[in-house]
């Protein structure tokens, strides 16, 4: 066989092997290389907030034992007022009982004792106070039950007229009071004063506080003390207060 003829021939079968032979597997694809994540470094504890959550905790807990000792305070306050409720009634109930057990002697020991604080109190605070008044009329009604051997009746009626007097004495012990101010200098000798313009009688040496009443231009007054611009007074009805030393001048 001629030598063309030969290589013809293995080329023909080499390519006809070739066309049937399988096609070379797909290779596999390589897997995904992961990545490295980057954490975060851990923050350092702040030695600050940690003091500050000590602290607010503390804070905390001393206000719940603040509030349950308030609570308690005023559950015991509350007993306390019905015991102290409870003793009045008993010593009312007691007193009513000797007065109606009350002797001839009794009656007018009493009766004498509530004349003396009423006449002691007109005394002091002049005439023209209609409590007063009233006291003295229901005083003089006395003798009538008194004279008919009725001495618990007459002692009723000595008990009203002495809360009357009572009353008009706490009030005046009221407005006598001395308003005074933390850190305010004491005259060594009162000041005689007038207002020379309409002004509030103030609580304290503010010009926001309380009114305790009106002062009329040409009202006298009695300066005891001052703090800033500001005078401690007493008016001639006996109140005490505190006026701009702008509103007041010389008599």
């Amino acid at each position: 066989m001629p030598v063309v003829a030969c290589a013809t021939w293995v080329a023909a079968v080499l390519l006809a092997l070739g066309g049937c032979a399988a096609p070379p597997p797909t290779p596999p694809e390589p897997a995904p290389v992961a990545m490295p994540v980057e954490v975060p470094p851990r923050e350092r504890a702040c030695p600050s907030c940690d003091d500050q959550s000590h602290e607010l905790a503390r804070l905390r807990q001393d206000l719940a034992q603040r509030e349950a000792e308030l609570r308690e305070l005023r559950t015991n306050q509350r007993d306390q007022v019905k015991v102290l409720q409870e003793s009045t009634r008993e010593v009312e109930r007691a007193k009513v009982k000797l007065r109606r057990l009350a002797t001839q002697a009794d009656a007018a020991s009493y009766i004498a004792e509530v004349e003396v604080a009423l006449q002691s109190l007109r005394n002091a605070v002049g005439a023209g106070i209609p409590l007063l008044g009233l006291a003295e009329g229901i005083v003089q009604s006395t003798a009538t039950p008194f004279a008919q051997g009725d001495y618990g009746g007459a002692m009723d009626l000595a008990v009203q007229a002495e809360q009357l007097v009572t009353v008009v004495a706490d009030e005046r012990g009221r407005r006598a009071s001395p308003v005074r101010a933390a850190g305010e200098t004491t005259f060594r000798v009162a000041v005689p004063l007038r207002v020379i313009a309409d002004s509030h009688l103030r609580r304290q040496p503010l010009g926001t506080a309380a009114v305790l009443g009106v002062l009329s231009k040409d009202s006298l007054l009695v300066a005891h003390a001052h703090k800033g611009s500001w005078l401690r007074v007493e008016t001639a009805d006996g109140r005490m207060g505190w006026v701009d030393q702008k509103r007041v001048g010389v008599r």
